[in-house]
């Protein structure tokens, strides 16, 4: 699948907090059983004190344009980890491949359907929350600097809040959950959050332990 790129304007992302990382009792060990995993779209929303973008079918369009950048970031990170950082090697399935089976799924599927549709041992959910700061005259400028992007009512973000977790096929239960919450001022591109929230988690999943 290729890469959207996006433009970089600034980048001034800082973490505020330290991420609550939940490892379910013999996450560790019974994630050596798996051999395959899938990565869903993740959900994305955002919350603004005045709309920038005037259509919400556009709104929607860019939020699903999003969740699609995120999605391949995230597989590339779990693919580098996978081949350089993980105690057990997994096959991760081809974003487009999964993307193909959940075109005609129903709204409300469980987990366990979509381990059956997806043919996998586990599936990484995952959750993206941004907030807006900063005066409207200066989201404006933001708004057609970043315009050719698609991406303008992102301009500037007070927190994004990550909820990630591994749903174990097999348990039918999490056996992992990690929540990130930035804080910052500044502008922050997408491209900045794929560099600092992505590459965190992705090296602290169960598949990059030892051991329990």
């Amino acid at each position: 699948m290729k890469k959207l790129n996006f433009i970089w304007i600034f980048l001034a992302l800082f973490l505020g907090s330290c991420a609550n990382i939940y490892f379910a009792p013999n996450s560790v060990s019974l994630s050596k059983e798996h051999t395959k995993i899938a990565i869903l779209p993740p959900k994305v929303s955002v919350v603004e004190r005045q709309s920038l973008i005037k259509e919400e079918a556009d709104k929607e369009e860019v939020l699903k344009q999003l969740s699609m950048t995120i999605q391949n970031d995230t597989y590339s990170w779990m693919q580098k980890r996978n081949t350089n950082r993980n105690k057990h090697k997994i096959e991760i399935l081809d974003i487009d491949v999964t993307n193909q089976k959940l075109k005609s799924i129903k709204p409300d599927i469980t987990n366990q359907e979509l381990c059956k549709i997806l043919k996998v041992d586990a599936i990484l959910i995952s959750k993206y929350s941004f907030e807006k700061k900063f005066s409207d005259g200066v989201s404006n400028i933001a708004y057609y600097l970043l315009l050719p992007t698609g991406l303008s009512f992102l301009a500037f973000n007070k927190h994004c809040q990550v909820n990630c977790s591994l749903y174990y096929c097999s348990k039918e239960k999490n056996g992992w959950t990690y929540d990130y919450m930035t804080d910052g001022i500044g502008v922050s591109s997408y491209s900045g959050l794929g560099n600092s929230l992505m590459k965190h988690f992705s090296k602290k999943t169960p598949y990059t332990k030892g051991r329990d």
